[in-house]
């Protein structure tokens, strides 16, 4: 490989770089922006592909002399008294709520269920 052609592949991949961010950032569909811009969507997707190989592949890399330790605390346990007043059934999860939880507790409950589906 001659020197220029390292080169001409960065160049490209920047330019596809700034297509797929301005694809991206244009509130259309992929097919809609690549007709507005006569790409094929079979390009658009190969190109997003190589895009993303080589931002990963420019991620530092993690050895283990890197990772700090993982710390954990230690929790106290609270023994439930009595049954659930509410059980909420979910695909992922069975949420159980008894009678006294705050309302701050329930609404940050709901919040991080509501940022999961």
């Amino acid at each position: 490989m001659d020197a220029i052609t390292p080169i001409k592949i960065q160049f490209r991949m920047e330019q596809w770089a700034t297509l797929i961010k301005e694809c991206q950032n244009s509130g259309l569909t992929v097919k809609a922006w690549c007709q507005q811009h006569n790409i094929k969507e079979s390009a658009y997707y190969y190109r997003l592909k190589q895009v993303r190989k080589q931002a990963c592949a420019e991620l530092p890399s993690k050895n283990s002399s890197d990772c700090k330790p993982v710390e954990f605390v230690k929790l106290p346990i609270h023994a439930a008294t009595g049954s659930p007043t509410i059980t909420i059934y979910l695909p992922f999860a069975t949420l159980d709520v008894k009678e006294g939880t705050s309302r701050q507790t329930l609404e940050a409950v709901f919040e991080a269920l509501k940022a999961l589906c």
